[in-house]
């Protein structure tokens, strides 16, 4: 209870931090409102809550009349409550709202947005997902039936709604995104949003996460890129941790935010040399380590020492960083 409590705080006082006018016009509200309640109080005898009702209606100029200063020193209280604090209770008012829209403007796709990342549905695992795909500099749109998701980032747009929807995925520019990450609250769901988006881009690369071997075989059907079973490959670990005990330790390194990682993509400099070769070159070089190559969409793990790479394949392998990104 009390985590929720301090991420609401936060939530409210950030603003006040990124819009120091905002605060400084609050507190003056705030102080404005305070002294002309004491003040009316005390010349005009009424109680403590209708000064204080008197002092917000005068300062919003909404003056219903129902209560009005006798005295003359209660109207010169009324008149400088009315000059100081419309303009000052304006400022406040047209920053609240300017946060509002800005913060609804990052929400929002952008109109020129292309070869971006869908993230359809929301889950643990699509949230690690997208939190990666945006230390990598990538930008990334989600759609999901959710309140909200608790990331902020500039590269990050939400669209609150349902990921098989033909109007949100258009809001989405599915049209002009390179890849889709689909994990629905059931299999039905990512089966009927992989269909929806194939249908409105035949281009984009959909990798969804299953645990129905039927609906597995059926999304294979429609050619999405990459089917994910947790269940089965949760399986074949646990399998293989019998056999080999510190499997899962590997596993659990390589899935790690920070320290090596697998990447694959096409190296000009190892075209045209052989694998042998082009293993102990990447090691000295980038302290790499060559897993296989992806030939025609499909992976060969530990290819032939003497097969030479031509221009076609990725490389998949295991380094720090990307080596075209050094």
């Amino acid at each position: 209870m009390i985590h929720v409590v301090l991420r609401f705080i936060r939530k409210i006082f950030a603003p006040l931090r990124e819009k120091k006018v905002l605060l400084y016009a609050g507190i003056y509200i705030l102080i404005l409102w305070i002294i002309a309640t004491i003040l009316f109080h005390e010349i005009e005898g009424i109680s403590i809550l209708d000064s204080f009702y008197w002092a917000v209606t005068t300062t919003t100029t909404v003056g219903y009349g129902d209560i009005t200063p006798k005295t003359t020193a209660g109207k010169l209280i009324s008149i400088f409550v009315m000059l100081s604090g419309i303009g000052v209770l304006g400022i406040f008012l047209a920053s609240i709202a300017e946060i509002l829209i800005e913060k609804s403007l990052k929400r929002r796709p952008r109109v020129y947005m292309e070869n971006h990342v869908l993230a359809l549905g929301w889950d643990k695992k699509i949230e690690t997902a997208v939190k990666e795909l945006l230390k990598e500099g990538v930008e990334v749109v989600v759609i999901a039936e959710v309140e909200g998701i608790p990331i902020e980032h500039s590269n990050l747009s939400f669209l609150r709604g349902d990921p098989t929807d033909d109007e949100n995925l258009i809001r989405a520019k599915v049209d002009k995104a390179s890849f889709a990450i689909i994990s629905g609250r059931d299999d039905t769901e990512t089966l009927l949003t992989a269909i929806a988006v194939k249908k409105l881009n035949e281009r984009i690369q959909v990798t969804c996460i299953v645990s129905d071997p039927r609906v597995k075989k059926a999304l294979e059907k429609i050619e999405v890129d990459q089917v994910l079973s947790i269940d089965e490959f949760s399986g074949l670990v646990l399998c293989r941790s019998v056999f080999s005990p510190r499997i899962s330790m590997l596993f659990n390194e390589l899935m790690a935010s920070e320290g090596m990682d697998i990447y694959e993509e096409r190296i000009p400099e190892f075209v045209g040399k052989r694998v042998e070769d082009v293993i102990i070159e990447m090691k000295r070089k980038y302290n790499a380590v060559m897993l296989g190559i992806v030939r025609n969409g499909k992976v060969v793990v530990n290819p032939p020492k003497d097969e030479v790479l031509s221009g076609d394949e990725e490389i998949i392998y295991i380094a720090e960083k990307k080596i075209r990104s050094r």
